[in-house]
């Protein structure tokens, strides 16, 4: 039942305006919102491949987060005790989030220029450092990567699930932690040759609202009075607690 509602679904919603294109993709919702109790979301994107070009070509979606600032250091080992080393690279911008997905896993065919142009891959997205030490970049990327997995940041094993041959649909785990602004979802279909056929994008905003997003930006651009009103709380709810108990 879930499958023909998915079918229906799709052709209402894509083939009217687009139905001589090789490949099709949206998405569920085009904006997802962050309150107080959020713990994470998904994004669902959906389409349709033109089945005579499907079975000759490879199915590749990418989620990249908006652009973030980061800085980087090895930890190093003093006394047995792993701490922040001096070394030190600064990311200007590299993407907040990053996942992929796939319907065939092996896809090693394909032309690394064709990836490096199209973005495919965590080695081949951009990202902008304060150093011009390609292998010392590279590095700290990787570095970047394990940060990201350890947070759900990052994801590179999902399968986009095809119907028939001609239908897909993937999905993109958002964790709690997960960084505000436009998400750029590309679809790519490419044949077997390396070849691209069609591609499509689609962008997701993801925003902060009410009292959630006051906290935040308290937090990021006046830490130290962010750390302090969550100390004062902390100690108002204990003493008030306590009150409450100690009448009963």
């Amino acid at each position: 039942m879930k499958s023909i509602i998915f079918i229906i679904y799709i052709i209402f919603k894509i083939y009217p305006s687009h139905s001589g294109e090789p490949l099709l993709a949206d998405i569920v919702d085009e904006e997802i919102n962050i309150t107080a109790s959020f713990d994470g979301a998904k994004i669902i994107t959906y389409g349709t491949v033109d089945k005579t070009l499907y079975k000759n070509s490879i199915l590749i979606i990418s989620v990249i987060g908006p652009n973030n600032h980061f800085k980087i250091r090895k930890k190093e080992k003093y006394l047995g005790i792993w701490l922040p080393g001096k070394e030190e690279l600064e990311f200007l911008e590299a993407p907040g989030y990053y996942a992929i997905a796939t319907n065939k896993q092996d896809w090693s065919n394909l032309d690394n220029d064709i990836l490096n142009s199209l973005q495919i891959g965590w080695d081949n997205l951009y990202m902008i450092s304060n150093h011009t030490d390609i292998n010392k970049v590279e590095s700290y990327k990787n570095y970047l990567k394990i940060f990201y997995k350890n947070r759900g940041l990052f994801h590179s094993e999902s399968d986009i699930d095809i119907l028939g041959d001609t239908l897909f649909r993937a999905e993109f785990i958002l964790p709690a932690t997960t960084p505000t602004g436009i998400y750029i979802i590309k679809s790519f279909l490419i044949n077997n040759d390396g070849k691209l056929i069609s591609s499509w994008s689609n962008n997701v905003k993801v925003s902060k609202e009410g009292v959630a997003e006051e906290l935040y930006d308290l937090s990021i651009e006046h830490p130290f009075i962010y750390g302090l009103l969550a100390a004062l709380g902390a100690i108002m709810a204990g003493y008030i607690g306590s009150e409450i108990f100690r009448r009963l």
